[in-house]
């Protein structure tokens, strides 16, 4: 019932903050979306949202991530597609994507592809409290295989790491912390045979990423894409990467709140906390 209240003011205030006080993105801003599951029955949403952003956006791809942080690029506002945990599902997004000739960033688990029990997997480390409207078929539950990854790879599509298992945690010692990040970045780059620049926490940032691990993301990786929803024109930092979460079963004015500016100072501190690692 809390839950239900929260989306519903959610929306309400996503829909007027678009009504009475419209965005006012600058041209060098980058919203960066972050998504997880999309299954096939969804996709009329997909293809609604992307024709909502594409209004208001131009959508980056991911090879341009370089030129907009060196301050190269300021022709937007801009917006880039991320997807989190690699699902079967992503396949769909990926080539609706494709055949707008625009692309995205896909965050994998290495241990989650190559599980033997990948549905198990998925139902423990990577999502534990599901959906039915989300998890009907196989491909919901499981994970894009070695050459559908290789695939998308050459639809212009980039692939960063999400962790090695999905269960990085900021307490964790430093070995354990070194896989996540460090082995997951190697396993990829073997897997797919390409480079690896980017990182995207799990979860929270700052409860999946301690000292150590901010460390090791800086100096193996050109980018950190965070949990903390901001302005990514202020900083122009690719080590932390500010993102908005939306869903494909989320309400227009949930979509608008998420993509707006009247939740984002209740993000300070949580930022300034991770800043002070």
């Amino acid at each position: 019932m809390k839950s239900r209240i929260i989306e519903l003011f959610k929306s309400l205030a996503g829909a007027l903050e678009y009504r009475l006080r419209p965005w006012s993105y600058s041209p060098d801003e980058l919203v960066v979306l972050c998504m997880h599951s999309t299954p096939k029955h969804m996709m009329p949403a997909f293809d609604a949202l992307l024709d909502f952003l594409q209004r208001h956006f131009k959508v980056l791809s991911p090879h341009q991530l370089e030129a907009y942080f060196k301050g190269e690029l300021n022709q937007g506002p801009y917006v880039l597609f991320t997807f989190d945990d690699g699902l079967r599902n992503n396949w769909h997004v990926a080539n609706a994507l494709h055949q707008r000739g625009d692309a995205a960033y896909f965050f994998i688990v290495p241990d989650f592809v190559r599980a033997k029990d990948q549905e198990a997997y998925y139902r423990s480390a990577i999502r534990q409290i599901t959906k039915p409207i989300f998890d009907r078929y196989a491909e919901d539950v499981l994970p894009l295989d070695e050459s559908q990854l290789i695939q998308l790879l050459t639809q212009g599509h980039a692939m960063g790491s999400h962790s090695m298992s999905h269960t990085m945690r900021a307490s964790d010692d430093l070995s354990k912390t070194k896989c996540e990040v460090e082995q997951s970045k190697h396993e990829l780059a073997e897997m797919l045979n390409c480079d690896v620049h980017a990182f995207c926490s799990i979860v929270n940032t700052n409860l999946s990423v301690g000292k150590d691990a901010r460390a090791l993301i800086d100096s193996h990786y050109r980018f950190h894409f965070t949990t903390f929803p901001g302005l990514n024109a202020l900083s122009k930092n690719g080590r932390l990467i500010y993102r908005r979460n939306i869903e494909l079963d989320w309400s227009m004015g949930m979509i608008k709140y998420a993509l707006g500016k009247s939740d984002l100072s209740r993000w300070k501190g949580e930022i300034e906390r991770f800043q002070q690692l």
